[in-house]
């Protein structure tokens, strides 16, 4: 790992395990499309029951686990009109 300020730059293959090491519950996704379907996997079966998910593409999880979709084109639209 590699920190950055106060902020620890970890490699992926890390993920399931630090998020059982820490007991970590709530994730967020903002990965190329084709990457976030493996990440939200590696999040769930560690233990995280709600994503945030910021790539474009939906994702399959288990019944238990809540995705809240959020698209930043739109949210940079909604952002620019009232400029």
């Amino acid at each position: 790992p590699m920190g950055i300020d106060n902020i620890t730059v970890q490699p992926v293959a890390e993920l399931g395990e630090t998020i059982k090491s820490l007991g970590i519950t709530v994730g967020i996704i903002a990965t190329p499309a084709e990457e976030a379907q493996a990440i939200a996997r590696t999040m769930v079966e560690a233990g995280v029951k709600a994503i945030l998910n910021y790539a474009p593409i939906t994702l399959t999880v288990p019944s238990n686990v809540r995705v809240q979709y959020i698209d930043p084109v739109v949210g940079l639209q909604r952002m620019t009109y009232y400029l």
